[in-house]
């Protein structure tokens, strides 16, 4: 459903992303766990060309975008197959939580008003926020601002949903709410690509996690795979320093 062939993204030529290939299969929940500054949300902002890589190319069912010879016809195409999630919420703080939702489907999709205010108000209710609709963002928590963005991904209905650490910016007591809203997502068949440091909900969620460390995917396995038997060392070390301070949970 979604290969990505040769990425490869520079920034002041520090190389970032080193010729990464990737597959996704529709329904696929696609984990990207590592270090900060390993590439990951650079490579989860590329799918959509809000980073430009330097060269590769990305294909979504029949489209197919060279990085290198990409228009903007071709951006707009690869925009309207995803939706981003992202750690700030990025909601319009002029517009209540029903008008964030109805927003994408009006400019981007043009769909008729009232048929987008009746799909944003379906997917204001189905992330527990039917009651909050009216309200402004400022009127509302962390974790009800970012449930907002989540309904205004699935409201666009995308090939792929992005999620770029959603609940980084959430004060503890929140994250809850958001991991089971994505979770939720997930169990509907929606195809994700998710960059989180939350590795018990990765482990519970994701079918596929991959590891990246300096640009490079060095480990691509089911969840049982890469966090009870990691091949790779690093990946060992990962782990192994992000559960120091924890109670064991997982063999590393």
């Amino acid at each position: 459903m979604i290969e990505i062939r040769g990425l490869t993204k520079s920034f002041h030529q520090h190389k970032v992303l080193d010729h990464i290939d990737l597959s996704i299969q529709k329904g696929d929940v696609v984990a990207i766990i590592g270090s900060s500054g390993a590439g990951k949300s650079t490579l989860l902002r590329s799918v959509n060309l809000l980073e430009v890589p330097d060269e590769g190319t990305i294909r979504v069912d029949k489209l197919q975008v060279d990085f290198a010879k990409k228009s903007k016809s071709d951006i707009l195409a690869l925009r309207k197959s995803t939706a981003m999630v992202f750690q700030q919420f990025n909601l319009f703080r002029q517009k209540t939580a029903l008008e964030n939702v109805m927003e994408g489907l009006l400019v981007v999709r043009k769909i008729p008003k009232e048929e987008a205010r009746r799909t944003a108000e379906l997917h204001l209710a189905r992330v527990g926020l039917a009651d909050r609709m009216h309200h402004y963002p400022k009127q509302l928590s962390g974790g009800q601002q970012q449930r907002v963005g989540i309904a205004r991904a699935l409201a666009m209905q995308p090939k792929i949903l992005l999620f770029d650490e959603p609940t980084s910016a959430l004060d503890p007591e929140l994250v809850g709410e958001v991991l089971d809203t994505i979770r939720k997502a997930a169990e509907e068949g929606n195809t994700m690509l998710l960059v989180s440091h939350e590795m018990s909900f990765v482990r519970k969620v994701a079918t596929r996690v991959l590891f990246l460390d300096q640009g490079v995917i060095v480990e691509d396995g089911t969840p049982e795979e890469v966090f009870s038997h990691p091949k790779s060392e690093r990946t060992r070390q990962f782990l192994a320093n992000y559960y120091r301070d924890q109670e064991p949970e997982f063999t590393i």
